[in-house]
């Protein structure tokens, strides 16, 4: 199920409340954050599921890779 442009705006505006140094990171290259994710996707998607609005679950695959997208520094 593709996500419409309000839920990704949802998702958007529950990461931008983060208050968290965890996901501050900066990384040299697209490797180096691409190796972070793959190490840390189950804590991150644990941990956000809290702030995510009712109905999103980060372990949906359509929702994680929104997520992905709004986290990550370097593009995809």
């Amino acid at each position: 199920m593709a996500l419409s442009q309000q839920q990704k705006e949802a998702i958007r505006d529950a990461l931008l409340a983060i208050d968290d140094p965890y996901y501050f990171n900066t990384f040299k290259n697209a490797q180096d954050e691409d190796e972070w994710m793959r190490i840390n996707e189950a804590y991150i998607q644990s941990d956000l599921q809290r702030l995510m609005p009712e109905g999103f679950d980060t372990r949906d695959l359509d929702v994680w890779r929104v997520i992905r997208r709004f986290l990550k520094q370097y593009d995809e």
